[in-house]
């Protein structure tokens, strides 16, 4: 669920917000605590890769509300929100079933990949983080963006990570993507076979990351960070001392 958003970065048109009720077209469950519902997309209606939907129950919980970011891409003919097993709202969205209505309204967020720029983009995410950056990813792939993008995703075991079969197949046939994991609860049993790093983000493994991967002939990449606090300072730390200018360091806070 989000708790705020900032950026500094120039945004493209706003996108039109509406309010309409829903039907849960299809639920799968990605991990043991994440489920994707599935909602068909209104007519004439779009958004821009990480943005996200108000999503309210009001015969359970009246005006209350919650915030959760859309995964899919804006070309899809769907709306997909994967959303994390955590209190109240959530613990009724499990008693949902494919047929169930919802009240949604959107799309909200500056939080967002300037589609029309050129530039290569960082992404970095932990758990259920990464659904804004997923809807980025599959938006950059299918329309064959010649943007380099490389994802630095946290999760805390391998059964955690949301879409890994997804990313996995994205990375094979998108050679513009470089996906590097990093898990934090690592049974001993795996460290042998593991591929990936461990241990939270942190800024050593930021720094090394990026000065791997960015190409420092080109602009200045654009950074994109959804997870918890400690995180994104980290990120913003090291990106600045690296000299990235602060309106291409962007984030938003998860938990």
């Amino acid at each position: 669920m989000h708790t705020s958003t900032t950026t500094l970065q120039s945004r493209p048109a706003k996108r039109k917000s509406i309010k309409w009720e829903a039907e849960c077209i299809e639920i799968i469950q990605e991990t043991p605590d994440v489920r994707t519902f599935r909602f068909e997309k209104p007519e004439d209606w779009t958004f821009v890769p990480g943005q996200y939907l108000m999503v309210f129950f009001p015969e359970v919980f009246g005006k209350k509300n919650r915030a959760y970011s859309i995964a899919s891409s804006p070309n899809s003919d769907y709306i997909d929100l994967t959303i994390k097993l955590y209190g109240l709202f959530t613990h009724h969205m499990w008693t949902l079933t494919e047929g169930s209505t919802w009240t949604l309204r959107g799309p909200y967020g500056h939080f967002i990949l300037n589609t029309e720029r050129k530039n290569d983009v960082l992404l970095l995410g932990a758990g259920v983080g990464v659904t804004p950056l997923m809807s980025m990813i599959r938006w950059a792939t299918e329309v064959k963006s010649d943007r380099r993008f490389l994802l630095l995703y946290s999760n805390k075991k391998p059964k955690d990570i949301i879409f890994h079969n997804e990313l996995q197949a994205i990375e094979r046939m998108n050679p513009n993507v470089k996906i590097v994991y990093t898990l934090t609860r690592l049974e001993d049993r795996l460290k042998q076979s593991w591929p990936g790093l461990t241990g939270r983000i942190n800024g050593e493994m930021v720094k090394s990351q990026v000065m791997e991967w960015q190409n420092n002939d080109g602009e200045t990449p654009t950074s994109l960070t959804c997870g918890p606090i400690v995180m994104i300072e980290t990120v913003e730390k090291v990106l600045t001392e690296l000299g990235w200018p602060k309106e291409e360091i962007q984030y938003e806070k998860f938990w």
